[in-house]
């Protein structure tokens, strides 16, 4: 579900109408893959273009998977008889062309995590340039997402492509106007209405604002725990008071990635908060980790590493990324650093209050026991007067 992304579609729309290729560059969860897959999309589709998009680029077999996500557009989309052949990714786009008589349209999403996997590897020095050739071939329309830390990284594909940035769209954060739509929409979609008073809060909410704007992502993860909340009440209408029971929409929506570490059990949410001193940076940034290095940072709960890192990863929390040095451990989206960030300051302000609490007790009990200590020495010697 995407609102407010009008301009955007039409940047888009309007440079590949020239035969031009497209960068998409966003922040993480400003909806990119949603503009992707329910904006552009299906309305290309309708128009009888072939749509393909494709999004897992790690692993050593990406260049195969790439080819046979495209094949297997192709023969549902156009043409059932269309199979592989050995030939370069310009070649194939040019076939599909011949053989359909259709434009086409490649979406090469999340793209960053093929900058980043595959950086100055053997299997980029030759896919880099197929996927450059076909770009400036124009045999295909290509609208290539990434997130905007990966810019630099990109960078390589100038020496293929002639104004690499030139057709280039920001999807930033969205207006006031588009979020409100966006609350309302997605409750509607739920069953579940909203007061007027619960999407001015969740809109203007500290912990939503970005960069001027409002991050959809921040807002849509406040939704969510008001339409669970709605489903568990069986409630279809939801006021200002149920902001209040989590505390304001701001805490609401700080607190929502509390909701996925709850399966976890004591000893693994003690670990994992271990773990987010490797896991983020100083500035909230996430960080790619071995399985020894966290492991080794394990102290005394290591035991416990080995389930961890499996439960953390089926629950999404955590993802395995395929980096030229080998496998590491990662947070899996970047957005949800400034909510572990906050879930850790937490877990340790009432870590430090518990500390405070066993030594006011411990230095009570030393001071009682120091008195009555005295007060029977006073006895003792006392009696023996």
């Amino acid at each position: 579900m995407f609102c407010g992304r009008e301009n955007e579609i039409r940047q888009i729309e309007d440079h590949c109408r020239t035969g031009r290729h497209v960068v998409i560059v966003h922040a993480s969860g400003m909806g990119a893959t949603t503009l992707l897959e329910e904006g552009l999309l299906p309305a290309w589709k309708a128009q009888g273009c072939i749509t393909i998009s494709f999004r897992d680029w790690q692993g050593r077999g990406v260049v195969n998977e790439f080819r046979d996500a495209v094949a297997s557009a192709v023969r549902q989309q156009a043409d059932p008889d269309f199979l592989l052949q050995p030939e370069s990714i310009s070649e194939m786009f040019e076939r599909i062309r011949q053989r359909t008589h259709r434009p086409t349209a490649m979406f090469l999403d999340q793209f960053e995590d093929y900058v980043r996997c595959h950086f100055g590897t053997d299997l980029a020095d030759t896919f880099d340039a197929e996927l450059a050739h076909a770009i400036s071939s124009r045999e295909c329309r290509f609208i290539i997402a990434l997130q905007d830390h990966a810019l630099a990284g990109f960078r390589r594909f100038e020496q293929y492509i002639p104004n690499l940035l030139g057709s280039r769209v920001e999807l930033g954060p969205v207006d006031a106007a588009a979020a409100k739509e966006l609350v309302a929409r997605a409750a509607a979609e739920k069953g579940v209405v909203f007061e007027p008073a619960v999407v001015d809060a969740l809109v203007s909410a500290p912990a939503a604002a970005y960069k001027g704007g409002i991050h959809p992502f921040f807002v849509m993860a406040g939704v969510q725990r008001l339409i669970d909340a709605a489903g568990e009440k069986k409630a279809a209408e939801t006021g200002a008071g149920v902001l209040q029971v989590y505390g304001g929409a701001d805490r609401l929506i700080l607190e929502s990635f509390d909701v996925k570490l709850q399966p976890l059990k004591p000893t693994h949410a003690e670990l994992f908060f271990r773990w987010c001193n490797l896991l983020l940076s100083d500035k909230d940034e996430r960080q790619a980790v071995t399985s020894k290095a966290l492991t080794d940072y394990s102290g005394k709960l290591n035991r416990f590493a080995l389930s961890l890192l499996p439960a953390l990863t089926e629950n999404g929390i955590l993802r395995t990324v395929d980096l030229p040095g080998g496998t590491r451990y990662e947070i899996a989206r970047d957005c949800w650093a400034p909510l572990i960030r906050d879930w850790w300051r937490r877990r340790e302000a009432a870590l430090i209050a518990r500390r405070r609490a066993q030594f006011r007790v411990r230095s009570l009990s030393v001071a009682a026991g120091s008195i009555v200590a005295i007060y029977l020495v006073w006895l003792f010697m006392s009696w023996k007067k």
